[in-house]
């Protein structure tokens, strides 16, 4: 046992007051009796007293001194440990992958891996530091060398589930690295997962149970003429059992599928002529199990088609790399003069023009060499500083600053706006006639700096979501936890993503446009674009990841045994014990005084 603040036994100096307070105490009153009276008393005394009557004057004195006693023992704050070391460091790791959603014996895993390491808490001594590391897709340290037992225990309690993929081992470099700091530490491990602890002076709780989980894990649509056909993929992690798959478009039932299906056996179920107009499609189990996060999945009806983009280029590097960053984009390329065989969304023309330009499509030309049907240009000249003009393919660039050898001036068209001057010159224009966009840029990107700067990709990307309409996401298929990369139109004023439980998040408008990582719920989130007076709107489904479902897994705690024993079992911290039988001695003296005294 050790006492943490030892001071407080100055505190026993009470005790000879107590005693004294006894002594002096005047016990009789005088008073005129008969003296008959007297001899009766001391005879029932002798020979009828009980031993409580004995033991009366004495009582209550030891009474209130083991109170007294108590009292100053349970301020001296004494602790036992039970079969364990004194740690000075302590390291939580808590894991908050998705398998912890899971119900455990009561609660789910994760909730009761909080209380688990909260009473561990209240058990440790009083001077040992506490550090808190949660676990899932990334690791996150919480809270770093607290000797706080309330903020350590609010933000074990505030640790929220992510229902991300995980692997509660990719935290050991981080362990190790915290480890190396310390020079007496223990580390404690709140997963449901099997801990390899190699070198590390650890311990694992598990929070695994064999428990009941039929997952949903993959869904996908086809077009079959005027009809959708859905397949889906069910996968049992427990006994035999029998399952209803309802399919829902939006929030309305198309169909149900009865599945029986054997302890770990994959089935795939088919949907055929679905008919639906719904922009979303929702596949639910109808029985509850241990994990529902997974009994329920999500699938997008096809919105757009990624772009194909046809680029007729004698090798532009610099714009060949720019694309191929951009992940909704298709790119095929030509040599310059090959004829152009195929639709396209947008062609590129860098130098050489063909014959005739396409009449369907966007076109983009890049250092023009003579006139064509949309515009005039001029002979080459010497160019100088390029001036970026304001306009939504250039947002994000006021600060750019580039140098042109040489350039052509375009006679840019009254459905157009000049976006780049160089000089007098007009170096790049865009714009939209008759439903097709066409854009310029009338000098060699190899006769100039620009594509050495940094706003060259963001030039690249906008020009690149102005002539083709780009989606505002580049797939819509997530599982909870990841990041979500939003592509922002470059018009747009406002962004924001509406989540599966209605609040909106405001996601900026600055280039590079940070990704979400707060889909940490399945459902339908909703990306919102507002351009002026319009809005755009585009759906991405967020699934449980099939990874975390496997509920079948019965994995023992362990011990590293290197230094100590279970921490997690830790020690008593005696305050609050000797408290309350403080107070419990106090109301058995006052029922004695009463017995005593008759009132």
């Amino acid at each position: 046992m050790k006492l943490y603040s030892p001071m407080s036994l100055w505190f026993l100096l009470l005790i000879p007051i107590l005693i004294l307070m006894y002594i002096l105490k005047q016990k009789y009153e005088e008073r005129e009796i008969p003296s008959l009276f007297l001899w009766q008393q001391v005879l029932a005394e002798t020979e009828a007293s009980t031993p409580f009557e004995k033991f009366r004057n004495n009582l209550l004195f030891f009474l209130q001194l083991l109170a007294l006693l108590l009292a100053i023992f349970a301020l001296t704050s004494p602790f036992i440990n039970i079969g364990n070391k004194n740690f000075e460091n302590v390291i939580i790791v808590i894991d908050n992958s998705g398998s912890m959603s899971a119900v455990g014996e009561r609660d789910t895993r994760l909730e009761e891996a909080e209380k688990k390491a909260a009473d561990m808490v209240k058990g440790l001594s009083s001077d040992s530091r506490i550090t808190l590391v949660s676990a899932s897709k990334n690791s996150k340290v919480e809270l770093s060398g607290s000797t706080d037992r309330k903020e350590v225990i609010n933000k074990i309690k505030d640790i929220k589930p992510t229902n991300s993929a995980g692997d509660i081992n990719d935290t050991y470099s981080l362990i190790k690295s915290i480890c190396n700091s310390y020079n007496s530490y223990k580390v404690v491990y709140y997963t449901d997962s099997d801990v390899n602890l190699k070198e590390i002076n650890g311990e694992v709780v598990s929070l695994s149970m064999q428990k009941e989980n039929v997952s949903l894990d993959y869904i996908s649509q086809s077009k079959d003429n005027d009809y959708l056909r859905v397949m889906v993929r069910v996968t049992n992690h427990g006994n035999e059992t029998n399952s209803e798959v309802l399919l829902y478009g939006e929030e309305k039932l198309l169909d149900i599928k009865n599945v029986d299906i054997k302890s770990g056996e994959t089935k795939t179920i088919y949907f055929d002529k679905v008919q639906t107009k719904d922009r979303f499609l929702k596949c639910e189990l109808s029985q509850k199990d241990a994990l529902d996060e997974d009994n329920v999945i999500y699938s997008i009806v096809k919105q757009k088609d990624g772009a194909k983009v046809l680029m007729s280029s004698n090798q532009n590097v610099f714009l060949e790399k720019a694309i191929s960053t951009i992940k909704d984009i298709e790119l095929i390329k030509t040599n310059p003069g090959e004829a152009v065989n195929g639709d396209y969304d947008l062609y590129i023309f860098d130098g050489k023009l063909p014959e005739s330009l396409p009449k369907k499509g966007n076109i983009l030309i890049i250092n023009p060499e003579k006139n064509n049907d949309y515009f005039n240009v001029s002979s080459e000249r010497d160019g100088g500083k390029g001036n970026v003009l304001s306009h939504a393919v250039t947002k994000y660039m006021d600060k750019s600053s580039f140098v042109v050898s040489k350039v052509k001036n375009i006679e840019v068209p009254s459905w157009g706006s000049t976006i780049i001057k160089v000089g007098d010159n007009n170096a790049a224009f865009c714009g939209e006639v008759k439903g097709q966009k066409v854009g310029a840029i009338a000098f060699d990107l190899h006769n100039s700096d620009m594509p050495l700067t940094p706003e060259f990709p963001i030039f690249i990307n906008n020009l690149m979501s102005y002539m083709l309409n780009r989606d505002t996401v580049s797939g819509t298929q997530y599982y909870t936890g990841e990041n979500i990369e939003v592509i922002p139109q470059p018009e747009a004023n406002k962004i924001w993503m509406k989540t599966p439980y209605n609040d909106n998040i405001d996601l900026g408008t600055k280039y590079p446009l940070k990704p979400f990582d707060e889909a940490y719920k399945p459902g339908i989130y909703e990306i919102h674009q507002k351009i002026d007076k319009n809005e755009q709107t585009k759906l991405i489904a967020v699934n449980f990841p099939t990874s975390e479902s496997d509920t079948s897994k019965n994995i023992a705690s362990k011990n590293s045994q290197k230094d100590g024993g279970e921490l997690s079992k830790s020690g008593i911290n005696l305050t609050n014990i000797l408290l309350t039988l403080a107070l419990l001695v106090l109301l058995i003296e006052w029922f004695a005084y009463v017995r005593i005294h008759g009132r």
